[in-house]
């Protein structure tokens, strides 16, 4: 807490029940967002803290060292609402500290927007449908090195570096073809299928042949 110039120390009122609950009405000391209006203080025999704060600045906080339950709606009708968490102008975020999940779980679960869903990871995104997955849009794309999805749709990563090489001496669908061979016989039939920079160089030299690499 900092100090300041003309603290009204007359102003602040100390309710304390025990030495394990107490409230603190207009405290002057600063804090990061101003002084409080009030705080409520309660700690355990475990020294297990709870703080519950209104600062001037307009923050209310709500600090525990264990556990947060929040559950409502036991005596609510089917159907209902039973919580609400809207942010009116800003943000709602959620945040898991250091290795914790971020988990929702429901019979159903929606998400909306009004414009854009980005879905963020640092390695991979497993989407596991039970039934079936379903990917519905006026322009649907796949995009990447390797991988099945990517070779039935934009090709594989050899046919798509052949693809626009001058000349055109082989085409995609030869290509394909090639690479339905390499997975019959095991072995490349085709120069450049299973060795993508040496078929490339053949390519550019106009050297294709059907010799084993």
């Amino acid at each position: 807490m900092g100090t300041r110039p003309n603290e009204n120390w007359e102003a602040r009122t100390i309710d304390s029940r025990s030495p394990k609950f107490r409230i603190d009405v207009a405290n002057p000391e600063m804090g990061a967002e101003g002084a409080d209006v009030y705080k409520i203080y309660a700690v355990t025999d475990n020294k297990d803290v709870n703080l519950c704060a209104l600062s001037e600045g307009g923050k209310y906080k709500i600090h525990n060292d264990k556990s947060l339950e929040i559950v409502a709606g036991m005596t609510n009708t089917e159907g209902a609402v039973d919580i609400v968490i809207a942010g009116m102008k800003g943000d709602v975020v959620i945040t898991a500290m250091r290795d914790g999940q971020v988990k929702i779980k429901g019979a159903n679960i929606v998400l909306q927007a009004d414009e854009d869903i980005d879905l963020i990871a640092g390695r991979n995104i497993n989407v596991n449908g039970k039934a079936k997955v379903m990917l519905k849009g006026n322009k649907v794309q796949a995009d990447g090195l390797i991988g099945n999805l990517v070779e039935q749709t934009s090709g594989s990563f050899v046919m798509r570096v052949f693809t626009g090489v001058a000349g055109g001496a082989v085409g995609l669908d030869y290509l394909a073809g090639g690479e339905q061979l390499v997975k019959a016989l095991g072995k490349p039939a085709i120069a450049g299928i299973g060795n993508p920079s040496l078929g490339l160089a053949a390519n550019v030299l106009g050297k294709f042949s059907t010799s084993k690499f």
